[in-house]
């Protein structure tokens, strides 16, 4: 028989929580026996709301300056000033191999997510954070069936970014310690949505598939997220397989797959004959559905859209398109002094992350590695009272920016080739840029000229 708990009390102290801003750890009380599933699950799903903060969500305040090696001290005012009272909390919500999983939880580096150093809680500065906040919705709990060994219920949990609700079936294990919980339901809230997600992003790339087979531009443009008419010359194709093959990445809006395609007569926008793929679906800022991004032949996959992102003059190249746009010259000696300046504080930035403001010398010195220019002096509008720094500014947009990977051309010069399309499906409108470089020597390089 189902019964609906009531989680007044848990609502009113994520309400205080959220208040504050603050998560107080929960009282440290010895384990007692409870015939109550109420007051079991109310007891876990409080602690486990202040696990999802202080993990995925960087709840532990910073208490001090960062490190050489990128850790921030943690205040004690939290409430968890060591490992052992992160452990202690965990002990206390899920079995032990839970426990060992979260306290060995890794950066974005790596490293471990804590560290203790000499007595003291130390935070990495790099977390993978959540990319949601949940919290429980506290009138939709339900029991589903409960026995000495085990509790099963539903939960109800709210995006408090988007307002989405997405419900959970949770479990509730007895352990020679008590009864705790399985999961992390922040964790798993996300996989729900990952899921549900998923099959959208999935339907986008099959109707894509299919509409090439069918020949029709209109759907080809819907998918692509373009106006009905974008692709109305393409109507006459003929292209008698378009199949999805192979799965390579799918999750919450993003989907990488490999297409096998048999084309006849494509008009030159595809290669007759057959051949692989590569198509990328993934929601894009603007659109309310998951559109086709990308798809290229994956004998040529553009840097930017490749999966090994190590070329340092394709970085450089995205750098100083997004921060100065479609700009030429034969020589970096004929740039303008605020652009020098800007770029060069934006390879500062990408160089020194956390670092705010940089002096004359340091602006300087980023001119001549990164520009070839000697003796530059930065632009006063780049001044303020700590230093040269970038004001607030929004990077040049550029959605259908296709870089592809660099080369030499024999005197000593590496080149990038950089094109720009109005349309996902790059083929409208290109405007092509040949970035040059020459090596410094110690593995950076220089820009030389933007023809």
């Amino acid at each position: 028989m189902k019964r609906t708990i009531g989680l007044i009390w848990l609502f009113a102290v994520l309400l205080v929580l959220v208040a504050c801003g603050t998560l107080a750890p929960v009282q440290e009380q010895p384990e007692t026996p409870a015939d109550a599933p109420e007051e079991i699950l109310q007891e876990l799903l409080t602690r486990d709301y202040i696990v999802g903060y202080l993990w995925y969500c960087d709840g532990l305040p910073d208490g001090g300056e960062m490190t050489e090696d990128e850790y921030l001290p943690v205040s004690p005012e939290g409430g968890y000033p060591t490992l052992e009272s992160l452990q202690t909390l965990l002990e206390r919500t899920y079995p032990d191999e839970l426990v060992r999983t979260l306290m060995d939880a890794q950066d974005m580096q790596g490293r471990p997510r804590f560290v203790e150093r000499e007595g003291v809680l130390y935070k990495s500065s790099r977390p993978v954070f959540s990319r949601y906040y949940w919290d429980y919705d506290a009138d939709s709990v339900v029991i589903e069936s409960e026995s000495s060994t085990e509790l099963v219920f539903t939960v109800e949990m709210q995006n408090l970014h988007t307002g989405e609700r997405v419900p959970l079936s949770r479990t509730a294990v007895n352990t020679a310690a008590g009864w705790r919980l399985s999961e992390v339901g922040i964790t798993a809230a996300e996989q729900g949505l990952e899921e549900q997600s998923s099959e959208e992003t999935r339907a986008v790339a099959e109707r894509f598939t299919a509409a090439l087979v069918a020949n029709d531009p209109q759907t080809i443009a819907a998918c692509a997220g373009e106006a009905p008419e974008t692709y109305q010359n393409w109507k006459g194709m003929t292209i008698t397989e378009a199949s999805i093959t192979d799965t390579l990445e799918e999750y919450d809006g993003y989907g990488r797959y490999r297409v096998h395609m048999v084309t006849q007569n494509a008009f030159g926008v595809f290669a007759v004959g057959e051949e692989d793929y590569l198509l990328i679906v993934q929601q894009e800022q603007g659109q309310e559905t998951p559109v086709v991004c990308y798809y290229e032949p994956e004998e040529k996959i553009a840097y930017n859209y490749s999966q090994e992102r190590k070329d340092a003059a394709c970085e450089m190249t995205m750098l100083f398109l997004q921060s100065q746009g479609g700009v030429r010259f034969s020589s970096t000696f004929w740039m303008d002094r605020a652009a020098v300046t800007d770029f060069a504080l934006t390879m500062l930035y990408a160089e020194n992350e956390g670092a705010m403001a940089f002096s004359a010398e340091e602006v300087a010195a980023a001119a001549q590695k990164y520009l070839g220019l000697i003796g530059f002096a930065p632009d006063e509008s780049y001044r303020g009272e700590e230093g040269y720094l970038l004001a607030g500014r929004a990077a040049y947009s550029l959605p259908h920016l296709l870089v592809w990977p660099s080369y030499g051309d024999g005197s000593g010069r590496i080149l990038v080739k950089a094109e720009i399309y109005s349309d996902h499906l790059n083929v409208q409108n290109c405007q092509g840029y040949l970035f040059a470089y020459y090596p410094n020597g110690d593995g950076t390089l220089r820009l030389a000229s933007i023809t």
